[in-house]
C-alpha cells in the first residue's frame, strides 16, 4: 500500500485551554529527522569507538530527551544502547491510515536503531510498559541478550500520561492541574490564514486538582517506579560497578510554576527528585554507583502542544535565548560532555544537575518576564514567533524535514519494516 501525507494536520482546542491536537505524522520525515540527529553528532565528532561509552538503558528513549540522550551516548560517546518505550506499533490491518503506520516514537526508535547500528554499536528498541512486571522482565532479558552485560547507566526520560496500578488493576492518569487554587494560564490561539486572522493571546482558567488526582499524578510521574526498576536490576546483577542513574525532569520558573512546580506535576517531580537522592545512597552502597536528578530546559517535543501555556512560553523562550536555545539533543550532549565529564558532576546547592541554567539566567528570565507581562489577552501574537514554534512542533511529527518530498507517496510496508 502506498500513502501520501502532504501536510501536518492539527487543530487548537479552546475548551481544553487552546492545546494543540495533532491529527497525523509523517513516518519518512520522523525517520529522516532521527537519522539527522546521528549524522549531526558524527559530522562534528567523527565516528565513535564502539563500546567506549559502556552499556546504557534509556527508559522513554523515543521521546525528546530520551532520543537526544540515546544519540549523545551512542553517536557521541560510543555507548551501546537499549531503548524501552511504550509506543504504538503499526497495525497493518487497520482502516485508519495513521494507526496503520503506528506512531512517531515507533519510527524514531526504528531509525535510531539503524543509524546507531551502522556505527558498529549495539542498538535495540523494545516496546515495554514501564509499569508492567512482565514487560520489565522482557527488558531485563534484552539487556543480557542484546547488550551482553550489566548496565553502566540508565537515563530515565519517561513521561507517561497514565499507567495501570498492578496492585488494583485500575488505570490511573496524571493531571496537569494546579495544586490548591485555580490558575489562569496565558497562551495563544491558532491563526486562520483563510480569514486573515492572526494568532491571538488568550487565557484559560485551570481549576485545582483533587487529592485523588494528586495521588495518581505522583504514581504515574513520581519516583516509585524508578526505584522499582533500580531494585529489580540490582537483584538481577544488571548494574555494573559505578553505574549511573539519571532522572530527567523540569522545574520551570515563575512564568509557568502554576502548572509545573506548584502544580500536581510539581508534586510528582519533587517525589522523583527525592527518590533519586535516596537511590544515590542505595547505588553507592550496592555498586559504588550514583543517581542524579537532571533538571532539563524547556524544549519543543511531541508533548509541547498538549500542555496549556507551553506553546506561548516556548515561542518566547526560543526567541529570547536565540542561538543559545538548545533542542533535546544539544541539551543531552552538553549534559554528558560538560556536566558529567569531570571527576565529579557539576551540580547546584541541592545536588541537581541544572540543564535549565541558561533559561534561568537573570537576564534571560527578566526578559522573558518583561515580554510575557506585556502580552494582553485579545492582542495579536507575533506571527513570526508563532510560526517558528509551530514549525518546531511539526518537526516532532516528521514535517518540515529536509530531503522529504511530502507530495510523494511512500510504501507503508517498507517504511514500517524493522
Amino acid at each position: 500500500m502506498e500513502l501520501a501525507i502532504p501536510e501536518f494536520q492539527f487543530r487548537f482546542m479552546p475548551r481544553l485551554g487552546h492545546i494543540i491536537y495533532p491529527g497525523n505524522f509523517h513516518p519518512v520525515g520522523v525517520q529522516k529527522d532521527a537519522q539527522a540527529m546521528v549524522d549531526r553528532v558524527v559530522s562534528e565528532r567523527g565516528a565513535p569507538e564502539p563500546g567506549a561509552g559502556g552499556r546504557w538503558l534509556v527508559v522513554g528513549g523515543s521521546g525528546g530527551f530520551g532520543s537526544g540522550a540515546r544519540v549523545a551516548l551512542g553517536a557521541g560517546l560510543g555507548a551501546h544502547t537499549l531503548s524501552a518505550s511504550f509506543d504504538a506499533e503499526p497495525q497493518p490491518g487497520s482502516n485508519n491510515k495513521i494507526r496503520r503506520i503506528g506512531s512517531p516514537g515507533y519510527h524514531r526508535n526504528l531509525a535510531l536503531d539503524r543509524g546507531l547500528a551502522a556505527l558498529g554499536l549495539r542498538a535495540r528498541s523494545i516496546r515495554a510498559d514501564a509499569f508492567s512486571p512482565d514487560d520489565r522482565n522482557r527488558v531485563y532479558e534484552a539487556i543480557e541478550r542484546d547488550l551482553g552485560g550489566p548496565l553502566d547507566g540508565i537515563v530515565w526520560a519517561l513521561a507517561a500520561p497514565r499507567a495501570v496500578d498492578v496492585r488494583t488493576g485500575r488505570t490511573v492518569a496524571s493531571a496537569l492541574r494546579p495544586c490548591g487554587r485555580e490558575v489562569r494560564v496565558k497562551t495563544f490561539s491558532g491563526k486562520d490564514p483563510a480569514k486573515g486572522e492572526p494568532p491571538r493571546v488568550t487565557g484559560v482558567d485551570i481549576p485545582p486538582g483533587t487529592p485523588e488526582e494528586a495521588v495518581s499524578t505522583i504514581f504515574v510521574m513520581g519516583g516509585h517506579i524508578v526505584e522499582t526498576w533500580v531494585r529489580e536490576l540490582l537483584g538481577r546483577n544488571l548494574l555494573a560497578r559505578g553505574a549511573t542513574v539519571l532522572t530527567i525532569s523540569y522545574r520551570g520558573n515563575v512564568l509557568n510554576e502554576g502548572i509545573y512546580r506548584k502544580g500536581l506535576i510539581g508534586l510528582a517531580k519533587a517525589d522523583l527528585e527525592f527518590t533519586t537522592k535516596a537511590l544515590d545512597a542505595v547505588l553507592a552502597d550496592a555498586v559504588g554507583g550514583r543517581a542524579l536528578a537532571v533538571e532539563g530546559p524547556a524544549v519543543v517535543t511531541e508533548a509541547s502542544g498538549g500542555i496549556p501555556g507551553v506553546p506561548l512560553y516556548m515561542a518566547l523562550a526560543m526567541d529570547v535565548l536565540g542561538e543559545r536555545y538548545e533542542d533535546p539533543l544539544a541539551s543531552m550532549r552538553r549534559l554528558f560532555d560538560e556536566k558529567l565529564a569531570g571527576e565529579a558532576p557539576v551540580v547546584d546547592d541541592e545536588g541537581l544537575v541544572r540543564m535549565d541554567d541558561r533559561e534561568l539566567e537573570p537576564a534571560v528570565l527578566d526578559e522573558l518576564v518583561r515580554r510575557f507581562e506585556a502580552l494582553r489577552e485579545g492582542d495579536a501574537f507575533d506571527e513570526a514567533l508563532y510560526d517558528r514554534f509551530m514549525a518546531a512542533y511539526a518537526r516532532t511529527r516528521g514535517f518540515g524535514v529536509e530531503g522529504v518530498d511530502y507530495e510523494a507517496p511512500f510504501d507503508v510496508d517498507a517504511v514500517c519494516r524493522p
